[in-house]
């Protein structure tokens, strides 16, 4: 079978890339990338149910703490009088009926903590009256793994404790608790414990360094359910002030079926303007507009935050919000040049918005309608869907891509080869048209096993261990050989796709065999490509996926080319052939 490239109608791909879509779904920011440890660290989970079209929300802050040991005489109240910080007012009065006794979080279901690596604990505690000490660290079964004891002061004052923990052996199953050690009252809030390794003291290090492989060239965030919706408005003025001072919101996830799903926003949009620039992408910060006409006083309060949300990404530091970024520790402007609108909204205020926005200058606007610079796009689609030829969009466009699991699959298990493959012949069809889709992702990104609810995902991960699905190798290939120029490429049969690009003395053909049978691949051009120097590969059953147990089953890797122009594709196999001039 030929494959046959040509330079007779190059597009240039410079300004296109693959990024990624952050989104809090699936546990993706709190008990995920966001690196604390504890759950609920500081009392202010709520608790969400779904009454027929009401939504009650009750404050849930006793949520992951149980006593230690479990049915030991402890009273745990929460409490709100003379607290911390206004905006987080909760806290626990802890009541021990007996000496040695107190609280534990449940973490996730249980932490994994590893040799040599250092945790950072902090945490308040208020006495009127115990002026003993207490015991706070790591337990496993109830043995000590690192434990430390604080003097408790009685002056009826919050206290400030920051201490370090470290183990001296990998262990699963830990549980970290707060102990009296005689029978008494205090009060107790705001615990954290963050390895020391967490990536700019504030990313998960494991996950984060999947992201950085990927070579990104833009971050949207907070996308999807971070802004919340009409039931959890988020303000990302709310997430840029000291994390104690950050007020919670409950996820939109929560009401289905997870009611204590909250964000503590420890991961704000500050966190994440610094993440982009860590992976050196583009930052798309991302923002809700209300449903409301464009005369409505809500209406100029979102516009007026929107450029306030500029201003603090780009004003000089002597501006009002440019000089709360270098309060934070961030002198240089990050150089937002995109804003992301989520969906949800009229095309009127859609309208209304980007002409607003428009007088500001260097600002371009990513909209889920026709008015903007980049329409955002949604393809969630069965894998059969994907594998057909796609028709070019008409504008361009921000598409986030993935194949849709089977009802009901909710773990790695949705992530199968079949649905990578079926992205990558999309991807294929789309890099033909890159100039029409600029910037590409997939989404939903992270996914905590056990915690999901939305699937697929790229990266699956529980408290201790990372692995990546089939689609995230696809993701990355694409990002990591695509060339500036992108060249004519056909397959001589149907159940092949092809496409090509150009990068300096490189050219990098894109095979995708949809077939059940194997075929050599010829490739031809109308220019000098020079010769096949490297081949990596992926293939697999159908429905084969990764998992703990197998994480590397389905990963691309690299094959010798056996001739100087030609190469054998698998059944149902995604091939880069990569030739030097």
């Amino acid at each position: 079978m030929k494959v046959f490239i040509s330079e007779n109608s190059m597009i240039p791909a410079k300004q296109s890339g693959f990024g990624i879509s952050l989104e809090d779904v699936n546990y993706a920011f709190d008990g995920g990338l966001y690196a604390e440890m504890l759950e609920n660290r500081n009392f202010e989970a709520k608790e969400v149910k779904a009454d027929g079209d009401r939504v009650l929300v009750a404050a849930g802050g006793t949520y992951g703490w149980e006593p230690w040991p479990k049915g030991a005489d402890v009273a745990l109240k929460l409490k709100t009088d003379r607290p911390l910080f206004a905006e987080a007012p909760h806290y626990m009065r802890v009541v021990a009926g007996a000496d040695g006794v107190g609280m534990q979080n449940r973490a996730y279901g249980g932490m994994t903590v590893k040799k040599g690596v250092a945790y950072r604990l902090t945490f308040f505690v208020r006495s009127y009256d115990y002026k003993d000490c207490a015991f706070v660290g790591l337990w496993k079964e109830g043995e000590p793994i690192a434990v430390k004891r604080v003097k408790i002061k009685p002056n009826g004052k919050w206290t400030h404790y920051e201490l370090k923990l470290k183990c001296n052996a990998d262990v699963e199953g830990v549980n970290f608790a707060f102990v009296l050690r005689k029978a008494g009252m205090v009060h107790a809030n705001d615990f954290s414990l963050m390895p020391e390794d967490a990536i700019l003291g504030v990313f998960r290090r494991d996950l984060l360094d999947l992201l950085k492989e990927m070579k990104p060239k833009f971050l949207r965030f907070a996308g999807g359910h971070i802004p919340g919706c009409a039931l959890a408005p988020y303000a990302w003025k709310d997430s840029v002030s000291r994390p104690e001072r950050r007020r919670q919101l409950f996820n939109p996830w929560a009401i289905k079926g997870q009611p204590h799903y909250g964000q503590t926003l420890g991961l704000g949009y500050f966190e994440c303007l610094r993440l982009a620039e860590y992976l050196g992408a583009y930052p798309v910060p991302t923002v809700m507009l209300p449903d409301v006409p464009a005369s409505d006083p809500e209406f100029e309060a979102c516009v007026q935050d929107l450029l306030d949300l500029v201003e603090f990404a780009n004003g000089d530091k002597d501006t009002m919000w440019g000089s709360l970024r270098d309060e934070l520790g961030h002198s240089a402007p990050f150089g937002v040049k995109w804003i992301a609108v989520e969906d949800g909204v009229s095309e009127e205020v859609l309208s209304a918005f980007a002409a607003r926005v428009r007088r500001m200058g260097d600002v371009k606007l990513v909209l889920p309608a026709s008015e903007g610079d980049l329409v955002w796009q949604r393809l969630h689609a069965p894998a059969e869907e994907l594998m057909k030829e796609i028709v070019p969009p008409q504008k361009k466009c921000f598409l986030e891509l993935s194949a849709a699991a089977k009802e009901g699959e909710i773990s790695p298990a949705s992530a199968t080869w079949q649905g990578a493959l079926a992205e990558a012949a999309c991807l294929i069809s789309l890099e033909r048209n890159a100039d029409m889709v600029p910037f590409k992702s997939f989404a939903p990104l992270l996914a905590r096993i056990n915690f999901a609810r939305r699937t697929p995902a790229l990266i699956w991960f529980d408290g201790s261990t990372s692995f990546c699905s089939p689609s995230y190798d696809v993701q990355k290939l694409f990002s990591l050989y695509t060339g500036d120029l992108i060249v004519q490429a056909e397959a001589e049969e149907n159940f092949v796709r092809a496409s090509a690009s150009e990068q300096d003395v490189f050219t990098i053909v894109k095979l995708a065999n949809l077939s059940g049978e194997s075929v050599e691949a010829e490739v031809e051009g109308d220019f000098e490509f020079g010769s096949l120097t490297r081949v990596i590969r992926m293939e697999g059953d159908l429905a084969a996926f990764n998992s703990l147990e197998e994480p590397a089953k389905l990963r691309a890797r690299d094959v010798a080319p056996a001739a100087p122009r030609s190469a054998i594709l698998p059944p149902h196999s995604f091939s880069v052939l990569i030739f030097r001039r």
